[in-house]
């Protein structure tokens, strides 16, 4: 259900009169929650010297070694692998062999196209086809029942975006256009041409997924992966000079059947005075990761048997391969440095709560959620008396919505009454005895097309039945890009989304009983 929350400034005297609330017991590690403590995580985890934290990468290794560290000094107990604070995974990264190519033969001639220079994709399948094109206007066209059968057993040259929609041509807009999919069965593979210039060129495109293109694609040992993981077909982003030399072979030119195209008498054509001929190769490497994991153990004797989880993913996209470095300071650095200030509140609070609380920090989450599809597949501490589990990803910034609102501090809530409508109220009350921020379920609409619930690590949770709380507070300007960096980070604001994770958490370790499971679900069944 789709809800709103008033987005209004709390005043000072107020929100001081409100901590009040508190437990006596959870006071002290509420108040050891600091704007320092978390900036110097923040700083470590932005450095340089970690150059991006992308998973496998020796970044991404010396951050984990730092989370131990703060773990151990904290006094955490180590759950990982023969005591330490880690839990070890394999990953296969795959990617695409230089060798591969795509020909183009005709009566008269051959040219051959050279892979990332000439056509790039994120993934496609170890295999070669061969045979005739045919040209199907903009990716959209939706052919009849005798065309789709011609069109079996060639390959389909299609142009980006929608014939009748509308033509966004900002970057975003036009890269949206171009990453459209068609699929016809029984076809051989598609090649998709962007527009003449602008966002959705091959020349704007290609430079920008290059750099992920050449690192490969990443998957747990063993696994089908995710989306295109599976590599079931070729689906091929091309230049111009590639599908002018397929379309030419017939008579044809790009720019004249580009404008035939709009029309909505628009027929396929089909190419039958060339051949395409595709060879892709793929190589395989096996590297390990690790995500790192500690606890605090409850103080009942019988409910330190049930877990309560904070988790946030601590790597990042890495550099490009002329030393760009992404530091993602909000991506996830905020939501990482959280989870150990976290950690250091339970550890500093005098009273320890009745359930135990586990600190898990996650690796591959840019990967396709890789690190916790692992701990939800290998869990340390049984996922049947695992209470829940605290997400935090993004909680450094605001995004462009509440910019324009003006607003003061708020969180998006996501997915917290999907499986337990219980939590939801034990947020709402942690909220209002804490900070009463501007609680935005915006997100948490499960027809939103962001879909972010099922974008971070709590979803691997979700999955298995488990209550989950994604907190958020949206995509900006920086997101996924070099400028993510620690100077913009909004200190003031997470200090106040931490408290009411901690509160949140802290009253959820003392419950009398796990919660309801009651939502509806949220697709995790």
């Amino acid at each position: 259900m789709r809800r709103f929350a008033l987005l209004a400034l709390i005043p000072l005297s107020i929100a001081l009169c409100q901590k009040t609330n508190i437990a006596k017991d959870a006071l002290k590690g509420y108040e050891s929650i600091t704007e320092s403590d978390l900036k110097a995580h923040l700083a470590v985890l932005t450095a340089d010297s970690l150059e991006g934290r992308e998973t496998t990468m020796p970044g991404q290794k010396k951050a984990a070694q730092y989370i131990a560290g703060v773990f151990k000094k904290h006094g955490l107990k180590p759950l990982g692998k023969d005591g330490s604070y880690f839990q070890p995974f394999e990953v296969e990264v795959i990617r695409s062999s230089q060798e591969s190519n795509i020909a183009v033969t005709t009566k008269d001639s051959r040219r051959t196209f050279v892979w990332l220079n000439d056509y790039v994709a994120f993934g496609a399948p170890d295999s070669s086809v061969g045979g005739p094109a045919v040209f199907v206007g903009y990716i959209d066209f939706k052919p009849d029942s005798a065309t789709a059968a011609r069109i079996k057993g060639r390959v389909v040259i299609a142009l980006a975006g929608s014939r009748s929609g509308p033509r966004d041509t900002s970057d975003q807009g036009a890269r949206r256009r171009f990453f459209a999919f068609r699929r016809d069965e029984g076809s051989l593979g598609t090649l998709v041409v962007g527009d003449p210039a602008g966002g959705s060129s091959f020349a704007r495109i290609a430079p920008a997924i290059r750099g992920f293109v050449e690192k490969g694609q990443m998957r747990l040992q063993g696994s089908q992966g995710r989306g295109g993981m599976q590599f079931r077909s070729f689906y091929f982003t091309v230049s111009n000079d590639m599908a002018e030399a397929i379309l030419s072979s017939s008579g044809h030119t790009l720019s004249a059947l580009r404008a035939a195209a709009a029309e909505s008498t628009f027929k396929p054509i089909f190419l039958d005075n060339a051949t395409v001929s595709i060879t892709h190769k793929l190589v395989r490497e096996l590297r390990q990761s690790e995500n790192v994991i500690g606890m605090i153990e409850g103080s009942d004797p019988e409910l330190r048997q049930e877990y309560v989880f904070f988790t946030g993913h601590y790597d990042h996209l890495g550099k490009t391969n002329d030393g760009v470095i992404y530091h993602g300071a909000d991506d996830d650095g905020s939501g990482t440095s959280m989870v150990l200030e976290l950690a250091q509140a339970f550890a500093a609070n005098p009273v320890k709560p009745k359930r135990s609380l586990v600190f898990l920090t996650v690796a591959g989450e840019e990967k396709g959620l890789l690190g916790s599809d692992y701990y939800t597949k290998n869990p340390i501490v049984p996922l049947e008396k695992t209470v829940v589990d605290l997400n935090t990803d993004m909680i450094g910034r605001t995004d462009p919505k509440h910019d324009s609102l003006k607003s003061g501090p708020y969180v998006y809530v996501i997915g917290s009454d999907k499986i337990s409508t219980e939590l939801d109220q034990t947020l709402g009350e942690a909220n209002r005895e804490t900070e009463n921020i501007a609680f935005d379920y915006q997100f948490n609409d499960e027809h939103d097309p962001n879909q972010f619930y099922r974008r971070s690590d709590h979803y691997n949770f979700a999955k298995n039945g488990i209550p989950i709380a994604f907190f958020f507070t949206g995509e900006h300007k920086d997101y996924h890009k070099p400028t993510d960096t620690i100077e913009k980070i909004l200190f003031d604001r997470m200090i106040k989304i931490g408290h009411v994770v901690y509160y949140a958490g802290w009253k959820t370790a003392n419950r009398p009983t796990m919660f309801k499971k009651d939502g509806e679900g949220g697709g995790y069944k």
